[in-house]
């Protein structure tokens, strides 16, 4: 005959013990707890209930366990996963081989017969509540599972859509700027005496690299982060060509800007990526650029100090708030608009930040609010041996 399922019900404690008799001898155990009490007294019942309704906690006696041996009792109810975390109450005989073996087998908790209630619902109460807060604890971590899940599916998402975006930018943008010179040139070639419609071109060129530096600067942030920038040192034979070579990347030149070069002989020649020591000057410069006003001071210096070059891009312009310094080398961080309105997402000094700790040297900023700004880095003598040193700790830690 087939017995029908457990239906679901309050809170309980099941008692499996040899008679019901002494299952209700103990039920008192229960009492003050806020929980009913469920008395079984045949192992098929109490397996068969077990398959489908929950306890809080099981007390088992040893007496009945003992009446199937073959069986394995308490292995066999451990390994429903229902009851994987509900604790276990064994009340045994006054022997040290059962109690070992049980606390083994999974049970939370040996008691030897005879016992009273109360020390059984002590026992109860310890374990109820540690229950409870495990529950709590996993429920937060689950939570805190799902949270971080979300974050970094939105991540994804969001990468891969600037990504897309900035990619797909790079072409017409590029078509774009090559429309405008062929438009300089057929203007110089015609001879044409029209300064306004020159100006208007060169300014609309000056504006597209400033866009196409802007997608560069995004995708090689993102291609840092995620180590696959190409990253080749060699001898850099002058330092000081190669500053003026980043000068006329910037979009729209110096624009009336007094520029200076100052490098020390023992700093002319150096060791690093020239493609990417090209694009931090050129960032720097062009960052010096936007925040200075026409006719302002930029001069570009490297010295050597002690295993290390510095480099410097200083100027005269607005200067930097303290509260903002420790935060504009982030990406989007110091996204303002500068003294000529031109917004600034931050995204060049992020490149800096990362090109310099790719060689091993490090970026920080010295400024002063309407006095001007410094950006000093630093670049290893032995670009090879500071970029392993380096490696070697990030893997170890």
């Amino acid at each position: 005959m087939m017995l029908p399922m457990p239906e679901a019900r309050a809170p309980y404690v099941l008692i499996a013990m040899a008679t019901e008799e002494r299952g209700r001898g103990l039920s008192g155990a229960v009492q003050g707890l806020a929980l009913e009490v469920e008395i079984f007294a045949d192992v098929e019942a109490l397996l068969y209930h077990t398959r489908g309704s929950v306890p809080e906690a099981l007390v088992l006696e040893h007496a009945l366990v003992a009446k199937v041996p073959q069986l394995d009792l308490v292995p066999l109810l451990r390994r429903r996963a229902s009851l994987a975390d509900v604790p276990f109450i064994y009340l045994g005989p006054d022997s040290a081989d059962v109690a070992a073996s049980v606390l083994e087998q999974g049970v939370d908790a040996y008691l030897t017969l005879p016992t009273k209630p109360a020390v059984v619902q002590a026992y109860l109460r310890r374990l109820l509540d540690r229950r409870q807060v495990e529950r709590t604890l996993r429920s937060a971590l689950e939570g805190s599972r799902r949270f971080e899940q979300a974050y970094k599916e939105s991540e994804r998402v969001k990468d891969d859509l600037i990504h897309m975006l900035v990619h797909d930018l790079k072409s017409p943008i590029s078509s774009v700027m090559g429309l405008l010179d062929h438009s300089l040139e057929m203007l110089k070639d015609s001879g044409a005496d029209d300064a306004g419609l020159d100006e208007l071109l060169s300014l609309a060129r000056s504006e597209s690299q400033h866009l196409l530096n802007l997608a560069a600067n995004i995708l090689d942030v993102r291609r840092m982060k995620e180590g696959h920038m190409p990253y080749a040192p060699q001898a850099i034979a002058s330092l000081s060509e190669l500053a003026k070579e980043s000068l006329g990347d910037v979009s729209g030149g110096p624009r009336d800007r007094h520029f200076g070069f100052l490098v020390r002989p023992e700093a002319e020649e150096i060791l690093a990526d020239p493609s990417l020591m090209r694009r931090i000057l050129a960032n720097l410069m062009s960052n010096a650029i936007k925040h200075t006003r026409r006719g302002g001071y930029i001069d570009f210096r490297a010295w050597r100090q002690d295993d290390a070059f510095v480099l410097s891009v200083r100027d005269d312009g607005e200067g930097i708030p303290e509260a903002d310094q420790k935060r504009i080398f982030n990406a989007f961080e110091q996204s303002r608009h500068t003294v000529h309105d031109r917004y600034d997402t931050g995204m060049g000094l992020t490149f800096c930040k990362l090109a310099v700790e790719k060689h091993g040297g490090r970026i920080w900023v010295e400024s002063k609010v309407g006095r001007g700004s410094t950006f000093y880095f630093t670049i290893p003598v032995d670009v090879s041996a500071a970029v392993t040193e380096s490696d070697v700790v990030v893997a170890s830690g």
